[in-house]
């Protein structure tokens, strides 16, 4: 019965849009790039009829091995090795005119474990809905853009709002299997350089358009939005404004309000959780200084409270500039200096005794900068918070899609709050490097691509934990789109 509402609730949103009418505007979807198929009948040279549906389909793989070893848990704990390849096909569809387009995506994610005593998923595993959406262009003269159901605010680009350090993955306990917010977003478009993003946002613990059992959780459902270690029955649901200029070309900036509800929810353990209620105000603002040095700001605070009556409150701070040189070669250096800064909380990072002052990672509990420390769950897995971190990155762009990226730099907490198990602020030291490369281009026609990447990242702890063995991340990846 619940899939039956949940599966209404989302035609709901996406069937009363079908018969508005408006033209094609660029839209932040995140689907596999794809050359689209030219409607029956259409004559060489001829402008097709606008009201004319245009089908499309694809589908892509991929594949990746991930080994994370020593990683620091709570009170010196320290999680077990893992090693596993992940595999995920996915198989999307669409039909569009200029008025509408109408977007489904299907996934399925195995896990093959090399690790001992470790379960390893079935082939298949559990096959669901993981985008499914309708968008509507132009409506009110042209003024708004609609896009209502399933779909993600994060592509192949990166985030769609800002770093991503706001809104970015609506399903983090998942991994990156699925990155989906159950949502409507309306794009007002006050002119072509100035708009406003008007969001509301549902995510809620279980997947409810699925097919088949996600190993090794048998008949319940795979926990999508835990929060603490083991807890499984949180939704989280809010929405916002979020305000993007670029009327001064040097200077463009982002304004956002976002409201957040956390639900009441249960330990693995039984333990009740507190809900909370969240507001967060912010700006971003990145100039271009000179043709060589450009910057980024963001700035953001946060009030609200718990369901016990907790008042909680939150900041965050980031600040970077980047310098490329002018060259004329193809390979392209890039250096950034930066600071990101997180308010944490004494007593656990929730606050246990009086208000909490932790930063709420809100819909941002995603890699960042890490994928390694995106695994540390002292406050819930990839839960950003109490932190300070300096950090020097370096890279270069060298022929069509080859990059290099690198970064190092020491990571503090905010607040020293004794949960790592040591008696210090100094998390450690934390340096990675990466390289994204292509394989192949435009393997049938103008369609199919071959790419991936290889990366590498390390912890030195330092005397916030109890252990002192080098923690590390290791990834190799390959995407096939077609």
């Amino acid at each position: 019965m619940k899939k039956l509402l949940a599966l209404g609730f989302c035609v709901g949103l996406v069937m009363p849009v079908c018969a508005q009418e408006a033209k094609p505007v660029a839209t932040n979807g995140v689907m596999p790039a794809a050359a689209v198929a030219k409607p029956a009948g259409v004559v060489e040279g001829e402008k097709p009829n606008a009201k004319q549906l245009i089908w499309n389909a694809g589908t892509d793989l991929r594949v990746r091995q991930e080994v994370l070893g020593n990683m620091q848990q709570r009170n010196g704990a320290e999680q077990k090795t893992q090693n596993y390849i992940r595999i995920r096909p996915r198989v999307w569809g669409e039909v569009k005119n200029e008025d509408f387009k109408l977007y489904g995506r299907l996934t399925d994610e195995m896990r093959e474990y090399n690790s001992p005593n470790s379960p390893n998923y079935r082939w298949p595993d559990e096959v669901f809905v993981d985008n499914l959406y309708l968008d509507f262009y132009n409506l009110f003269d042209g003024l708004v853009d609609v896009r209502a159901g399933r779909q993600d605010f994060f592509g192949a680009g990166g985030p769609v709002y800002g770093a991503g350090r706001v809104i970015a993955d609506g399903t983090p306990a998942d991994g990156s299997r699925t990155v989906y917010m159950d949502a409507v977003k309306a794009t007002v478009k006050f002119d072509e350089k100035n708009a406003l993003d008007v969001l509301a946002i549902y995510n809620s613990p279980d997947n409810q358009f699925n097919v088949g059992e996600s190993y090794p959780y048998e008949n319940d459902e795979r926990p999508l939005t835990s929060i603490a270690p083991g807890s499984t029955d949180l939704t989280e649901w809010g929405g916002g404004l979020y305000f993007r200029s670029k009327e001064c070309a040097e200077v463009p900036f982002e304004l956002y309000y976002l409201y957040k509800r956390e639900t009441k929810c249960t330990s693995a353990k039984g333990a009740p959780l507190d809900g909370r209620d969240t507001h967060t105000v912010g700006s971003r603002v990145v100039p271009k200084i000179t043709d060589t040095l450009s910057a980024e700001f963001e700035g953001a605070a946060q009030a609200g409270q718990k369901d016990s009556g907790q008042s909680t409150s939150g900041y965050m701070g980031y600040s970077g500039l980047t310098y490329r040189p002018l060259v004329d070669n193809t390979a392209k250096p890039f250096f950034t200096g930066s600071l990101y800064y997180l308010s944490g909380d004494s007593s656990d990072g929730r606050g246990k005794d009086g208000n909490d002052s932790g930063w709420d990672p809100l819909w941002s509990r995603w890699p960042q900068f890490s994928e390694l420390y995106a695994y540390n769950s002292i406050y819930g897995l990839g839960y950003w918070s109490n932190l300070i971190y300096p950090s020097a990155s370096a890279g270069v762009d060298f022929a069509p899609g080859h990059k290099v990226s690198s970064s190092l730099g020491p990571m503090y907490t905010a607040v020293e709050d004794d949960l790592g198990g040591g008696d210090g602020n100094l998390r450690g030291w934390l340096g990675m490097i990466r390289y994204d490369f292509p394989l192949a281009k435009n393997i049938f026609g103008k369609r199919g691509e071959l790419y991936g990447h290889v990366t590498a990242e390390a912890l030195e702890p330092g005397d916030y934990y109890a252990g002192d063995e080098m923690m590390y991340f290791l990834r190799w990846e390959i995407n096939a789109r077609f």
